[in-house]
Formats: structure tokens, sequence, C-alpha cells
């Protein structure tokens, strides 16, 4: 099951991230939140391991589901 998942971070902290999310070779997109100070890195279909990666990496912020499920 995979699944489309965003996670939510500022300006400061995305550097930080970026860093590590190139590393891991994993597909995203970034965007920034209209109104907001935070960027938000998009993933398209995310197995749950590369979640669980994703979730220690981006700390106890909860995820939001983007899309579906991809079969």
């Amino acid at each position: 099951m995979e699944k489309n998942v965003q996670f939510s971070v500022t300006w400061r902290e995305a550097s930080r991230i970026l860093k590590k999310i190139k590393t891991s070779k994993l597909r995203y997109t970034v965007r920034q939140l209209e109104g907001k100070s935070s960027i938000a890195f998009v993933f398209p279909k995310v197995s749950v391991s590369q979640y669980v990666y994703l979730y220690i990496l981006f700390g106890p912020r909860a995820a939001d589901a983007v899309g579906g499920d991809n079969k």
C-alpha cells in the first residue's frame, strides 16, 4: 500500500531536512504553503518503510495524506 504524504516544516528546518533527504534518493517536491512561513515536502507513492524513515526524519509532526491508496 503506497500513499502520497507531505510534511510541513519551517524554512529554518528545511535546510537540515534537505541535506538528509538528498542522501536517501527519495523523490519529492517542495511547495510553499500560502500565507504561512513554512514549506511542505510532498513525497509521492511512499511505502510503509519509507514513511517510517520520513516520520523519524521529520520528528513528531503529523504527516498529511495527500492522495489515496495507489495499488
